[in-house]
């Protein structure tokens, strides 16, 4: 990944599962909303860094496995880009996750 971007990751208050995120690229945002195939504890890492070949890489349902926990997060999507962080909500027991978002 020859590119990288920084913003946030962070669970959705309430709603099991989910998460969203945000970068910054060329002052414009790129988000994505997504979910977890199991049960993950809310978790915040609002200081994480998105690594990525292209924008192109940023569009459409893709699917991703990683881990949260116990204080950092790591999601690998299957067409390449990752998403770390530190988190500021620490996670434990940490949890191997799978799931998918949507680039918007």
């Amino acid at each position: 990944m020859s590119l990288s971007a920084k913003g946030f990751i962070r669970s959705v208050p309430g709603v099991a599962g989910r998460f969203v995120c945000t970068f910054l690229i060329n002052n414009i945002l790129y988000s994505a909303t997504g979910s977890f195939s199991t049960a993950v504890p809310e978790f915040i890492s609002d200081d994480a860094t998105l690594k990525y070949d292209s924008i192109g890489d940023l569009t459409s349902t893709r699917s991703f496995s990683g881990r949260v926990g116990v204080d950092d997060i790591a999601l690998i999507f299957r067409n390449g880009p990752t998403i770390t962080g530190r988190l500021t909500k620490l996670v434990n027991p940490p949890s191997d996750v799978s799931g998918s978002a949507v680039w918007h």
